[in-house]
Protein backbone atom coordinates (compact mmCIF):
# COMPACT_ATOMS: atom_id res chain seq x y z
CA UNK A 1 0.00 0.00 0.00
CA UNK A 2 2.84 2.44 1.12
CA UNK A 3 4.02 2.28 -2.32
CA UNK A 4 1.03 3.54 -3.76
CA UNK A 5 1.18 6.75 -1.48
CA UNK A 6 1.77 10.04 -3.35
CA UNK A 7 4.82 11.99 -1.63
CA UNK A 8 5.72 15.47 -0.85
CA UNK A 9 7.17 16.05 -4.28
CA UNK A 10 4.27 14.68 -6.13
CA UNK A 11 1.80 16.74 -3.87
CA UNK A 12 3.33 20.06 -4.69
CA UNK A 13 4.31 19.13 -8.51
CA UNK A 14 0.45 18.90 -9.24
CA UNK A 15 -0.03 22.36 -7.23
CA UNK A 16 1.98 23.81 -10.44
CA UNK A 17 0.64 21.39 -13.10
CA UNK A 18 -2.38 23.60 -13.94
CA UNK A 19 0.16 26.61 -14.61
CA UNK A 20 2.21 24.62 -16.88
CA UNK A 21 4.80 23.98 -14.96
CA UNK A 22 6.06 19.99 -15.04
CA UNK A 23 8.88 18.44 -12.89
CA UNK A 24 12.38 18.41 -13.71
CA UNK A 25 14.11 17.00 -10.41
CA UNK A 26 13.62 16.12 -7.10
CA UNK A 27 16.68 15.24 -4.28
CA UNK A 28 18.49 16.18 -1.24
CA UNK A 29 19.63 20.11 -1.98
CA UNK A 30 23.53 19.57 -1.80
CA UNK A 31 23.43 23.19 -1.49
CA UNK A 32 21.73 22.93 1.76
CA UNK A 33 21.77 20.78 5.42
CA UNK A 34 18.56 21.01 5.81
CA UNK A 35 16.24 20.67 2.99
CA UNK A 36 15.73 18.64 -0.22
CA UNK A 37 14.34 20.49 -3.08
CA UNK A 38 12.04 20.37 -6.05
CA UNK A 39 12.78 22.31 -9.35
CA UNK A 40 9.66 23.31 -11.90
CA UNK A 41 9.83 24.51 -15.33
CA UNK A 42 7.46 25.61 -18.04
CA UNK A 43 9.74 25.14 -20.71
CA UNK A 44 11.19 28.68 -20.28
CA UNK A 45 11.30 29.61 -16.33
CA UNK A 46 11.97 27.25 -13.67
CA UNK A 47 10.75 26.99 -9.85
CA UNK A 48 12.75 25.72 -7.23
CA UNK A 49 11.11 24.29 -3.81
CA UNK A 50 12.91 24.05 -0.81
CA UNK A 51 10.91 20.94 1.54
CA UNK A 52 11.59 21.37 5.37
CA UNK A 53 10.21 18.34 6.70
CA UNK A 54 9.96 18.06 10.82
CA UNK A 55 13.13 16.39 11.74
CA UNK A 56 15.05 19.30 9.85
CA UNK A 57 12.73 22.04 11.94
CA UNK A 58 14.09 20.70 15.18
CA UNK A 59 17.35 22.66 14.85
CA UNK A 60 16.78 26.11 15.67
CA UNK A 61 19.08 27.00 12.75
CA UNK A 62 17.30 25.40 10.05
CA UNK A 63 14.76 28.09 8.93
CA UNK A 64 17.06 30.61 9.16
CA UNK A 65 19.59 28.46 6.58
CA UNK A 66 16.47 27.88 4.88
CA UNK A 67 15.80 31.92 3.72
CA UNK A 68 19.10 32.52 3.64
CA UNK A 69 19.30 29.87 0.90
CA UNK A 70 16.44 30.82 -1.04
CA UNK A 71 18.13 34.56 -1.41
CA UNK A 72 20.96 32.80 -3.07
CA UNK A 73 18.59 30.43 -5.25
CA UNK A 74 16.87 33.59 -6.60
CA UNK A 75 19.67 34.75 -8.99
CA UNK A 76 19.82 30.99 -10.28
CA UNK A 77 15.77 30.49 -10.51
CA UNK A 78 13.21 32.44 -11.86
CA UNK A 79 11.09 32.07 -8.73
CA UNK A 80 11.70 30.06 -5.08
CA UNK A 81 9.83 28.32 -2.92
CA UNK A 82 9.75 27.22 0.66
CA UNK A 83 7.49 24.24 2.08
CA UNK A 84 7.22 23.93 5.96
CA UNK A 85 4.82 21.23 7.48
CA UNK A 86 1.83 23.33 8.49
CA UNK A 87 2.02 23.56 11.94
CA UNK A 88 4.83 25.54 11.72
CA UNK A 89 3.70 28.53 9.75
CA UNK A 90 3.56 30.58 12.56
CA UNK A 91 7.03 30.78 13.15
CA UNK A 92 7.30 32.03 9.71
CA UNK A 93 6.99 36.02 8.80
CA UNK A 94 4.53 36.20 5.21
CA UNK A 95 4.95 40.22 4.90
CA UNK A 96 9.25 38.95 4.69
CA UNK A 97 8.28 36.13 2.46
CA UNK A 98 6.55 38.01 0.07
CA UNK A 99 8.54 41.15 0.40
CA UNK A 100 11.70 39.18 -0.92
CA UNK A 101 9.33 37.49 -3.57
CA UNK A 102 9.56 33.93 -2.06
CA UNK A 103 6.84 31.51 -1.93
CA UNK A 104 5.04 29.40 0.89
CA UNK A 105 3.91 26.30 0.87
CA UNK A 106 2.32 24.67 3.84
CA UNK A 107 1.69 20.50 3.52
CA UNK A 108 -0.06 17.89 6.03
CA UNK A 109 -0.87 14.44 5.85
CA UNK A 110 -3.92 15.89 3.70
CA UNK A 111 -2.34 17.47 1.19
CA UNK A 112 -0.55 20.66 0.41
CA UNK A 113 -1.28 24.70 -0.26
CA UNK A 114 0.34 27.67 -1.77
CA UNK A 115 0.04 30.56 0.58
CA UNK A 116 2.28 32.83 -1.12
CA UNK A 117 2.94 32.58 -4.67
CA UNK A 118 6.48 33.38 -6.14
CA UNK A 119 7.12 36.07 -7.55
CA UNK A 120 8.34 35.28 -11.07
CA UNK A 121 10.63 36.87 -13.58
CA UNK A 122 9.55 37.90 -16.48
CA UNK A 123 10.09 34.60 -19.65
CA UNK A 124 13.87 34.10 -20.10
CA UNK A 125 15.24 34.90 -23.59
CA UNK A 126 17.77 33.30 -25.03
CA UNK A 127 20.89 34.57 -23.87
CA UNK A 128 22.82 34.22 -27.10
CA UNK A 129 19.79 36.22 -29.09
CA UNK A 130 19.86 39.06 -26.24
CA UNK A 131 23.69 39.14 -26.74
CA UNK A 132 23.29 39.39 -30.51
CA UNK A 133 20.74 41.52 -30.50
CA UNK A 134 22.47 43.87 -28.30
CA UNK A 135 25.92 43.65 -30.27
CA UNK A 136 23.68 44.56 -33.98
CA UNK A 137 21.91 47.81 -31.50
CA UNK A 138 25.33 48.77 -30.86
CA UNK A 139 26.79 47.78 -34.59
CA UNK A 140 23.67 49.84 -36.11
CA UNK A 141 24.30 52.72 -33.43
CA UNK A 142 27.68 53.12 -34.82
CA UNK A 143 26.59 52.71 -38.42
CA UNK A 144 23.79 55.51 -38.50
CA UNK A 145 26.90 57.83 -36.24
CA UNK A 146 29.29 57.41 -39.25
CA UNK A 147 26.46 57.47 -41.81
CA UNK A 148 25.74 60.89 -40.32
CA UNK A 149 29.33 62.06 -40.15
CA UNK A 150 29.45 61.26 -44.05
CA UNK A 151 26.47 63.23 -44.94
CA UNK A 152 27.69 66.09 -42.71
CA UNK A 153 30.45 66.45 -44.71
CA UNK A 154 28.81 66.15 -48.19
CA UNK A 155 26.83 68.65 -47.19
CA UNK A 156 29.86 70.78 -46.69
CA UNK A 157 31.05 70.16 -49.89
CA UNK A 158 27.81 70.89 -51.67
CA UNK A 159 27.65 74.50 -49.76
CA UNK A 160 31.21 75.09 -51.12
CA UNK A 161 30.74 74.41 -54.25
CA UNK A 162 27.42 76.32 -54.61
CA UNK A 163 29.09 79.27 -53.26
CA UNK A 164 31.76 78.83 -56.24
CA UNK A 165 29.38 78.66 -58.62
CA UNK A 166 27.60 81.50 -57.38
CA UNK A 167 30.42 83.73 -57.69
CA UNK A 168 31.37 81.98 -61.44
CA UNK A 169 27.88 82.91 -62.97
CA UNK A 170 28.45 86.55 -61.56
CA UNK A 171 31.99 86.29 -63.26
CA UNK A 172 30.46 85.11 -66.55
CA UNK A 173 27.20 87.75 -66.28
CA UNK A 174 29.91 90.85 -66.00
CA UNK A 175 32.19 89.65 -68.53
CA UNK A 176 29.37 89.51 -70.91
CA UNK A 177 28.12 93.14 -69.61
CA UNK A 178 31.52 94.01 -70.35
CA UNK A 179 31.71 92.87 -74.04
CA UNK A 180 28.60 93.47 -74.80
CA UNK A 181 29.28 97.31 -74.34
CA UNK A 182 32.63 96.72 -76.04
CA UNK A 183 31.16 95.58 -79.32
CA UNK A 184 28.19 98.73 -79.30
CA UNK A 185 30.98 101.32 -78.76
CA UNK A 186 33.05 99.81 -81.44
CA UNK A 187 29.87 99.59 -83.74
CA UNK A 188 28.70 103.65 -83.07
CA UNK A 189 32.01 105.14 -82.58
CA UNK A 190 35.56 105.41 -84.68
CA UNK A 191 38.68 106.70 -83.15
CA UNK A 192 39.42 110.13 -85.59
CA UNK A 193 42.61 109.42 -86.74
CA UNK A 194 41.09 106.52 -88.18
CA UNK A 195 38.00 109.08 -89.65
CA UNK A 196 40.80 110.98 -91.25
CA UNK A 197 42.45 108.12 -92.95
CA UNK A 198 39.85 106.98 -94.28
CA UNK A 199 38.46 110.46 -95.91
CA UNK A 200 41.85 110.92 -97.08
CA UNK A 201 42.43 107.50 -98.67
CA UNK A 202 38.81 107.97 -100.72
CA UNK A 203 39.87 111.18 -101.85
CA UNK A 204 43.26 110.05 -103.22
CA UNK A 205 41.29 106.66 -104.86
CA UNK A 206 39.08 109.25 -106.14
CA UNK A 207 41.72 111.49 -107.67
CA UNK A 208 43.22 109.21 -109.28
CA UNK A 209 40.24 107.85 -110.88
CA UNK A 210 39.29 110.73 -112.28
CA UNK A 211 42.79 111.41 -114.16
CA UNK A 212 42.42 108.05 -115.75
CA UNK A 213 38.99 108.28 -116.81
CA UNK A 214 37.44 109.48 -120.31
CA UNK A 215 35.39 112.72 -120.47
CA UNK A 216 32.64 110.91 -120.92
CA UNK A 217 32.72 109.15 -116.69
CA UNK A 218 33.86 112.02 -114.86
CA UNK A 219 30.91 113.20 -113.27
CA UNK A 220 28.61 110.15 -114.01
CA UNK A 221 26.73 108.80 -111.36
CA UNK A 222 26.92 105.08 -112.28
CA UNK A 223 31.00 105.63 -111.51
CA UNK A 224 30.54 105.78 -107.80
CA UNK A 225 27.32 103.37 -107.99
CA UNK A 226 29.74 100.58 -109.54
CA UNK A 227 32.93 101.31 -107.34
CA UNK A 228 30.65 100.91 -104.44
CA UNK A 229 30.02 97.12 -105.32
CA UNK A 230 32.30 94.42 -103.88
Amino acid sequence: MSRNRFTLEDVISALYEEEGFYEVERGRDPESLYSSRLILSDGTREILVSMLDEDALTSRGALQDALLHAERMRSKFDGVCIAVPRKYVKMIDENIMMLHGFGLIIYDKMGAEEIIPPRLRERRTDSKKIEDHEQGTHAGAREIVELKRQISRLLRIIEELEAKLDRLEKDHKSLIEKVNKLERRGLTQRPAGEEAEHAEAKVQVEVKTRGNLPSYLIDNPWVEILSRRE
